[in-house]
């Protein structure tokens, strides 16, 4: 219940995050660098990933299956008090981490929009 009210809050904050800041004025003075440094670390990170050997986030433990290796973590489940393990390969790990950066980018980005009430039309 608390979950399914937490994603019906956040989601309209997340869309209002999503449209533009208003006025040219009120961004930084040279955002093409500004976006461009970003972009820069982000496919920094993502080679770094990408280059070497793997190693998984803190709380998840390779377990082999069959020939492949896979990395699990014990998550817990609503409604019980047994936790259920859910595994992932490579791949999934990399794609969570990387949507785990985005929706931490756009987190960032509503707060320096919204980071005072008069920004968001809640002054008076």
């Amino acid at each position: 219940m608390r979950a399914t009210l937490m994603t019906v809050l956040m989601f309209p904050a997340l869309l209002f995050a999503m449209t533009p800041a208003g006025s040219e004025e009120s961004q930084s003075a040279d955002p093409a660098a500004a976006s461009a440094s970003k972009a820069d670390e982000a496919d920094e990170a993502d080679e770094a990933d990408e280059e070497g050997e793997f190693t998984p986030p803190p709380g998840f433990r390779p377990r082999k299956r069959g020939k492949f290796v896979v990395y699990c973590r014990k998550e817990p489940v609503m409604g019980t008090r047994f936790p259920a393990e859910k595994c992932y390969d490579e791949t999934g790990i990399r794609e969570m981490l990387r949507a785990q950066r985005d929706d931490q980018e756009k987190v960032d980005q509503m707060r320096k929009i919204c980071g005072s009430t008069g920004s968001c039309g809640g002054g008076s």
